[in-house]
């Protein structure tokens, strides 16, 4: 048999079998292309959108440091006498104080300034300040006799004053009221006892 033969037959038996050599192009089926998915997707929780989301802890603030001055240790100075007896012309530890000794001991101490032995020769050299700019360290001054200044404390803020009041009583802290508000002169600061030490350490 030749092989036109072999054409033939196998044409016929392609034929019989339901299948066309030449196919047309209606009987070809297209594959379906493929299109986004455009179903509407069920919203996502804020909190199951985040739960994986490790927060970066915030680091504490820290406080601005505040400057020790002079004056501050000298009121310090002043306080740690607490409790010890009136002296008059006193102005250490071991003897006692009277008022003014107890302001040149502590200022000597805590601020390294030498000032005048009497109560109204510190008021000469202090600058004289208003009651609202006085600090914790400015001295107080008073009159408690006569017309000169003839006590001094020093300040300690909010309304209040350490100093060695007179024969018969310890070194105190006293608030600024009634009789000491009525004998109250005025407020002082020593020139270069208010200038920075160090920076006190933030708690």
């Amino acid at each position: 048999m030749s092989a036109l033969k072999y054409s033939v037959l196998g044409s016929a038996m392609l034929t019989m079998a339901g299948c066309s050599l030449n196919p047309r192009v209606a009987d070809i089926t297209p594959l379906h292309s493929i299109q986004p998915d455009k179903s509407p997707q069920p919203p996502v929780s804020q909190a199951a959108s985040t739960a994986h989301i490790t927060p970066i802890p915030q680091q504490p603030r820290v406080a601005a440091a505040k400057a020790i001055t002079p004056l501050d240790k000298v009121a310090l100075c002043a306080l740690k006498q607490c409790g010890k007896g009136y002296c008059w012309g006193g102005n250490t530890p071991m003897k006692g104080f009277d008022c003014s000794g107890l302001t040149q001991y502590s200022f000597g101490k805590g601020a390294n300034v030498n000032i005048p032995r009497t109560a109204a020769g510190q008021y000469k050299v202090a600058l004289k300040i208003p009651h609202k700019d006085a600090n914790r360290g400015d001295l107080v001054f008073f009159r408690t006799r006569g017309q000169k200044v003839s006590h001094v404390g020093i300040y300690l803020g909010s309304n209040k004053f350490v100093h060695a009041p007179r024969t018969g009583k310890a070194i105190t802290t006293t608030k600024l009221e009634g009789y000491w508000k009525r004998k109250l002169v005025g407020f002082g600061r020593i020139p270069g006892a208010a200038q920075p030490l160090l920076p006190k350490s933030v708690v």
